[in-house]
């Protein structure tokens, strides 16, 4: 028997070469000296499958009990025999059972070099632990901890076993790891099973771990410099000396070109090192002299020569291939496409410097640049390759659906294993985070890995390396039938509200049908991928993939091209997002084809899909209105817009539509709707954006055009879906317009265009009224294929036509460029669309190199005023480009930045996601499209990004609270249609406010000679009816009394009118005017009492209206005061309005809830520690902490969270800030979710946070999270949480921006001792930040002038105003606080005599071009002066009319007129006298240029703008002046 089993054993694992193999066995007291010799026996028949030897298979062995006994080492027995005699002795030692302190003594005692473990040269490690009972300690970690160490574990339970620790202590899955028995007499029976696997395991880690060596082959140019040449023989001589060169290992080809190539040895030419060597030493260059050097024609040779099966080469064996290009000088033909269509095939080429320009090396795609002694280096970091870190910190369950049927073979299926394991080692994997499933088919499915059962990546990815490959046939419709019955399931781990990702990798056509169980899975949520390789059926693949198709099937024409794919596959599997806030107001009605083409099943998608739609606005009579309508013969109305008020309601409505079938009038369904439409606008009240979505699955039985027309001529926008049979020529007569037409294979992809649809409404709203300078600068090199270069062209139309153009819209230049750059068309050129897209449509192609920060550079001067661009409006440059520029991009990039023109980089295809990162300054600006629908998703994501409203998503209404009441002028003045406009205006405010009864209440009061309330705060809590009750307003006509207006508005800002002044809500009394008022001796004494109640009065002044009459209303507050020359500018003048509106309506400086939480974990030591806490100190001493201001909470963190004190704990700063300079460190791991969670109770109001007041947390931390942050995070943001995360060194940023949800909330520094830098952005502000610019002129050399005007002696002041007004463009002054906030400029303009007397003044009003025009035409009547008397002029100035935060004076001057001591007493006392004073001067004279730096010595406020060409001198003020805004206080 013994003998049998020998042979039985043997044969079991004849095919194992190598492995070290480690028993633990149990020898408590529980087991008998019987069970021991049985122990002995399994032992024993185990062995004997082996091979024992140094270099084959080595086997030790630990006993333990209470403690671990070294029973014989791996290398302590050379031979069979030898190990066989020395478990025979083994004696039994009796004890408790501590298995936990066991396994870490395996992996600390055995599992080690010393101890004889060859996991370094790749050997196998396996541990198999034997027991009988559950251990006394914990198992968990240190059987994770040993896995961790690389060795597979396998578990054997032997009579009262404990299941859940064997399984704890096993690699997954436990089916295969663990084996259980009743008793030691009947474990002998499970040796040949334990064999089996454990011999598997063996071979699949050998697999696994085997060094796949490579097949290089040499390209050397054959006209390279002798010593070149000599240098590298000499590289390719060490690097075949060390590597392992043979048939069986590296196999090395030569090969050598110039006008032509020359073949000196293939990859199979010679089979050992000795010869390859040999053959090496006789290579020699064939003189090519003055011939060509054709490295394209050379890449193409050896594409389709060099690493075929015929010449050697073992692609198909999973071996990787490598080019390496030794090149001496630029090649004389085009190399790009020939390297990429190398590279297409799997090829990695390696660029090998030998006198080569690095302008040669670029020419193509190179993976490295290696220079001499590096090549080796290359080549054997061939498992190195860039990991690209697929971090989103996304939750997803994932399912991999693998066919194992028996046309892929073992070697295929080994590559297959290695690309599941490529995608999966860069995703973001754990039970909170991304689930991974795996099922294999073949006749029938088979799940290996359910959702649940992974919780470490490392499991998983040695689980992969196990996979089996079984063979047979390939059922791939029953595999996708069984994921989504066993495997997204709750039972299985899957989750609710998770996105559920399906990966399907076949290589032929499926013996069943695929259709119906891939909708299903679809209709399920689940999105799903198709990868097809080789003979796989494309229209299976098309029907199995998600819509859209392009974005969801991928196919390669091989395995070995799998592993490229792994990008584009990780790509796709978590895009970016794009957060929409839709329309408030709308009318939007379904049209649904009813007829009996569609299924019953279909039509429960259309409904699900109407369901989804609804869900996503804010359904409401006052707000997003819906109606459905279905169709056949004909239509049906199942509800109209004023029959659900609330989506709840609808949705039911929505679920109870029965379908009842019958024909397809599509024509007749339109006409219909016309009545609808009309209807709506009766029953709103006044009209709004009207919307029609139309769906059908086939061909309409009348005509659609003429119905379909008529409605758009009713102002309503239609958006046609078609599915499946339905007619695209219809489709496009019914939508009018090919962006809004739709069209998807089945119902159930109907889901996927919700966004497109939805994008394409909020992009209608979001783009009104917007300005902007958009460039765009597509790259035309000859990188790009004529397909590419047509893409670029149609994605820049088609962004351009989203877009507004006009003379005040937005304007559009477009430059191409390669080598140089070719200007197609400048900002100022076309005004109208057509003209630009015919113009792009000429483009042609240049096809040259890829110079990209040259171009940037180019481009740059276009923004600026002399070249038509508009630096006070948004400035956008768009860069498309394919590929790694040839020169640097960064500075140029930087310096454009800096001119305050945002960038956007977009990539196509293989781009370096790096460079664009540099070129934009942000990932967050950056694409990279591969497919049809990425670059139409982009589309749009850009066009909202241009729109001035769109970097918000659409038009989002304030939602602060207020009381508004209208004083409107109706007197005689004004005509019938100057009244309307009044009342256009007054719908404009309130449509920018969420009007409710907390939120914002309106009022209006109508005067003439007398005044009367037309309604109170009190009496209308809903938009659409304070909009029908505007339309309503009758003008009373009569004189003009304003002051009595007033004293009448007074008492209606109480509360038994609405107001709610007694709980601190901002009240505003908005006076629109058009004349002179006849009582204009009251309007002081009458504003000043509206004033004394808390009431800020905005005046707002039409053609006649007094302007000084304005000013006194509003309290000599130039911000509060408007004007315009007629009543057509009113109804526009809402834009302006709104940013006062907000102001007024912000809260006390410093009234805040705000909430510390501090990481104080192991990755920060003590002194950071100190740090970060004087820096939370700071912030705190910044604010007015008490009882009424600003309440402050804090709490630290790194296991478990530790309360330090709550939002009612102090009530004063000193007391606060002692707690916060003592507080304990503590060190440990960083849990971060499980404080957020912990934090949200500091926010309840028993813990003193305060209804109404605004709510911030600040969190400091230095690492990643243990934990999920997610939920959390979210939790806390939707209790109103606004939440500012600092990142200290290299921190997860992804993570980070979850729990923000905005990146403008994320701050990172370098180190804790740059956490000062950030602590301005802290300090909430209670005001906006302001900058008061002074402008002073020392013209003291007139002579010859002849009354010269300002504009002749400073030629470049208009421009140097312009950027210094729209210095709010700058992203994160020092002063706003908050990045973002709005920066409010004015600018100040002064001429000054000799002795400080103003000759010219304009005070500080808002900045404006008719001031600026009147400026530059000032005469110079005399001499102006930079002495002291100007300085002084200037302190005495901004003392008396300046309040802003930030003050500068900016003096133009032609020399000093005084002595420096003197200047610098005067000008240290103007700094005094102000807060963050600066001053700035421009010098004109050379000659005075050394007295001015020494006064630059002396007092450090100075700066010196020396003349220079205008283009650079312009940048300059901009960089200098924003620079000097930043550093302020």
């Amino acid at each position: 028997a013994a003998k049998k089993q020998k042979q039985i054993s043997e044969l079991i694992c004849e095919n194992v070469t190598v492995g070290d193999i480690v028993f633990l066995v149990d020898g408590s007291t529980s087991i008998t000296n019987k069970n021991f010799q049985d122990i002995r026996t399994f032992l024993r028949n185990t062995i004997q499958g082996f091979e024992i030897d140094p270099n084959k298979v080595q086997i030790g062995l630990v006993q333990y009990s209470d403690d671990p006994y070294p029973e014989f080492q791996l290398m302590d027995h050379r031979d069979k025999n030898s190990l066989l005699a020395a478990v025979e002795n083994l004696t039994h030692r009796g004890g408790g059972t501590k298995t936990g302190k066991a396994i870490d003594f395996l992996r600390t005692e055995y599992f080690t070099k010393e101890a004889g473990s060859r996991a370094e040269r790749r050997v196998p490690q396996i541990a198999v632990v034997i027991t009988d009972g559950a251990s006394t300690d914990d198992v968990l970690e240190p059987a994770r901890r040993l896995r961790q160490h690389g060795v597979i574990v396998f578990a054997i339970g032997v009579g009262k076993f404990n299941q859940t620790q064997l399984i704890t202590i096993a690699n997954w899955p436990s089916e295969r790891f663990v084996l259980t028995s009743d008793s030691y007499q009947k474990l002998q029976d499970q040796t040949n099973s334990l064999l089996e696997t454990v011999c598997h395991s063996l071979e699949d880690q050998r697999l696994a771990l085997v060094d796949r060596f490579a097949d290089i082959f040499f390209l050397v140019d054959s006209g390279i410099a002798s010593n070149q040449f000599t240098l590298f023989r000499n590289e390719l001589f060490r690097l075949l000396n060390r590597l392992e060169v043979g048939a069986s290992g590296y196999r090395v080809g030569l090969a050598q070109y110039g006008q032509d190539v020359r073949v000196d040895f293939r990859l199979n030419t010679h089979q050992t090192k000795q010869q390859i060597v040999a053959a090496a030493r006789r290579f020699r260059l064939r003189s090519q002299t003055g011939q060509p050097r054709n490295l394209g024609q050379a890449l193409s040779y050896a594409k389709e020569n060099f690493f075929t099966v015929e010449a050697g080469g073992r692609a198909d064996q999973g071996i990787p291939p490598y080019l390496v290009v030794v090149a001496g000088k630029d090649s004389d033909d085009p190399v790009f496409w020939s390297a990429e269509n190398l590279k297409d095939e799997g090829v990695i080429i390696v660029g090998m410097d030998a006198g080569a320009t690095r302008d040669a090396l670029d020419r193509f795609p190179l993976a490295a640049a290696i220079r001499q002694n590096s090549v080796i280096k290359g080549i054997k970091c061939k498992n190195c390759a860039p990991f690209t870190d697929c971090k989103t910190a996304n939750k997803a369950d994932i399912v991999f659906i693998v066919d194992e049927s028996g046309s892929i073979g073992e070697e295929n299926f080994r590559l297959m294993r290695d690309f599941l394991r490529s995608v999966i080692s860069v995703l973001e994997t754990g039970q909170s985070k991304i689930r991974v499933g795996i099922v294999t088919y073949n006749d029938v499915p088979t799940a290996h890995a359910y959702l649940d059962m992974f919780g470490d990546k490392e499991d998983i990815l040695k689980f992969i390396s196990f996979l089996p490959y079984r063979q047979g046939g390939t059922k791939t419709g029953a595999a996708l039938h069984f994921t989504l019955e066993n495997i997204f399931t709750k039972e299985k781990g899957s989750r609710k509200d998770v996105p559920k990702v399906a990966v399907v990798i076949t290589d032929g056509e499926s013996q069943d049908n695929v259709k119906e169980p891939a909708i299903a899975l679809r209709r399920a949520g689940v999105t799903v991928f198709a990868v097809g390789i080789k003979k796989a059926n494309k229209t299976e693949l098309l029907e199995m993939a998600s819509y859209p198709k392009s974005k969801f099937v991928f196919t390669v024409d091989s395995f070995v091209k799998l592993k490229p794919l792994k990008e584009t596959l990780q790509a796709t599997l978590f895009p970016d997002k794009l957060l929409l806030v839709f329309p408030e107001k709308s009318d939007i009605f379904f049209l649904m084809d009813d007829s009996e083409s569609i299924k019953d099943a279909d039509f429960a998608d259309m409904l699900k899909f109407i369901i989804e739609f609804l869900r996503t606005f804010r359904i409401g009579p006052d707000h997003v209105r819906m109606g459905l309508v279905k169709y056949s013969d004909s239509p049906s109305l199942q509800f109209d817009l004023t029959q659900h008020s609330d989506a709840k309601t609808m949705e039911k409505a929505v679920k109870e539509i029965i379908h009842e079938k019958g024909g397809t009038f599509t024509g007749e369904a339109l006409s219909s709707m016309k009545g609808h439409f009309e209807n709506a606008k009766t029953s709103r009240g006044y009209k709004v954006s009207e919307y029609l979505i139309v769906i059908t699955d086939g061909k309409s039985e009348d005509k659609v055009q003429i119905p379909a027309e008529e409605l758009r001529a009713q102002g309503v926008i239609i958006y046609a879906i078609g599915v499946n049979a339905s007619n695209d020529n219809e489709l496009n007569e019914i939508a009018g317009d090919p962006r809004r037409k739709f069209f998807v294979h089945s119902f159930d992809a109907l889901k996927t265009i919700k966004n497109n649809i939805t994008r394409e409404i909020c992009f209608l709203e979001a783009c009104k009224d917007t300005q902007g300078d958009i460039f765009f600068l597509t790259d035309s090199s000859e990188r790009i294929s004529e397909e590419g270069f047509q893409k670029m062209k149609n994605f820049t139309k088609s962004v351009i036509s989203k877009s507004i153009i006009g003379l005040d819209k937005v304007h559009i230049g477009v430059m191409q460029y390669s080598t140089n750059t070719r200007l197609e068309f400048d900002l100022t050129t076309h005004y109208s669309l057509e003209g630009m897209l015919n113009t792009i449509d000429g483009m042609m192609q240049n096809k040259t190199r890829t110079r990209t920060g040259r171009a940037i550079t180019e481009v740059s001067q276009y923004f600026d005023a002399a070249r038509g661009g508009r630096p006070w409006v948004k400035q956008w440059l768009v860069v498309i480009t394919d590929g790694k520029s040839e020169d640097s991009v960064r500075e140029p990039a930087r310096a454009l930045r800096a001119k305050g023109v945002v960038i956007y980089a977009i990539g196509v295809n293989k781009t370096n996601v790096q460079e664009l990162s540099e070129i934009s300054g942000s990932l967050q600006r950056a694409f990279i499209e591969n497919t049809f629908d990425g670059w139409k998703e982009l589309e749009t994501k850009l066009a909202l990004e241009f729109c001035e409203k769109g970097k918000r998503g659409c038009f989002k209404p304030s939602t602060v609270k207020a009381d508004i009441i209208f004083l409107v002028d109706g007197s005689e003045s004004m005509t019938e249609e100057q009244f309307k406009s009044t009342k256009s205006f007054l719908a404009s405010v309130v449509n920018q406010n969420t009007v409710g009864e907390n939120l914002t209440r309106f009022g209006v009061i109508l005067y003439s000679r007398t005044a009367k309330s037309e309604f109170t705060l009190k009496e209308i809590y809903s938009k659409g009816k304070v909009l029908e009750a505007l339309q309503q307003l009758v003008q009373p006509k009569g004189g003009t009394y304003t002051g009595a207006a007033l004293a009448y508005s007074l008492p209606y800002f109480n509360a038994e009118h609405g107001g709610r002044r007694a709980i601190r809500v901002p009240q505003i009394l908005m006076v629109i005017t058009d004349g002179d008022s006849r009582d204009s001796d009251r309007l002081k004494a009458e504003s000043d009492a509206l004033r004394q109640n808390g009431i800020t009065v905005i005046s707002i002044g039409v053609e006649g209206a007094n302007r000084s009459e304005l000013e006194t209303m509003a309290g000599g507050d130039t911000s509060k005061v408007f004007f315009v020359d007629n009543f057509e500018g009113l109804e526009t003048l809402y834009k302006k309005i709104s940013p006062v509106i907000c102001n007024t309506t912000k809260r006390a400086c410093n009234q805040t809830d705000l909430v510390f939480l501090l990481d104080y974990s192991s990755s920060i030591n003590q002194s950071q520690h100190t740090i970060m806490l004087n820096f939370t100190a700071s912030v705190v001493d910044n604010f007015n902490v008490s009882k009424e201001l600003a309440h402050v909470g804090l709490a630290q963190f790194s296991d478990d969270p530790k309360d330090e004190f709550y939002l009612n704990t102090y009530n004063n700063k000193t007391n606060m800030t002692g707690h916060i300079l003592n507080m304990p460190y503590n060190g440990g791991n960083t849990y971060l979710g499980e404080a957020l969670v912990h934090i949200r109770d500091y926010f309840h109001e028993s813990k003193g946070s305060r209804r109404d007041v605004p709510k911030n947390l600040v969190l400091i931390t230095d690492g990643n999270s243990h934990d999920d942050v997610e939920d959390a995070a979210e939790a806390l943001r939707k209790m109103g949480i606004t939440i500012f995360a600092i990142a200290v060194g290299d921190v997860f940023y992804l993570q980070l921006l979850q729990i923000t949800g905005t990146p403008e909330k994320v701050f990172n520094v370098d180190s804790f001792d740059s956490l000062t830098n950030i602590l301005s952005l802290l300090l909430f502000p209670c005001s906006d930040c302001t900058i008061d610019v002074a402008i002073g002129f020392d013209i003291t050399d007139t002579s010859g002038s002849n009354n010269m005007l300002i504009r002749d002696y400073i030629q470049h002041l208009e421009e140097i105003v312009h950027h210094i007004s729209h210095i709010s463009t700058v992203e994160n002054l020092c002063c706003t606080g908050v990045p973002r906030s709005p920066v409010k400029t004015q600018i100040a303009f002064h001429l000054v005599d000799r002795d400080g007397r103003a000759l010219y003044d304009t005070s500080f009003p808002d900045f404006s071009e008719d001031v600026l025009k009147k400026v530059l035409s000032w005469k110079l009547s005399q001499p102006t002066y930079f002495n002291s008397e100007l300085l002084n002029f200037f302190k005495e100035r901004f003392k008396a009319r300046s309040k802003a935060t930030v003050k500068v004076l900016m003096i133009f001057s032609d020399g000093l007129d005084e002595n420096v001591v003197s200047l610098q007493r005067e000008s240290k006392l103007l700094r005094e006298s102000g807060k963050n004073m600066q001053l700035f001067t421009k010098i004109t004279s050379f000659q005075t240029l050394l007295l001015v730096f020494s006064l630059r010595h002396l007092y450090f406020s100075l700066l010196i703008f020396i003349d220079i060409p205008m283009h650079f001198d312009l940048m300059l003020a901009h960089k200098l002046f924003s620079y000097y805004i930043r550093c302020m206080g």
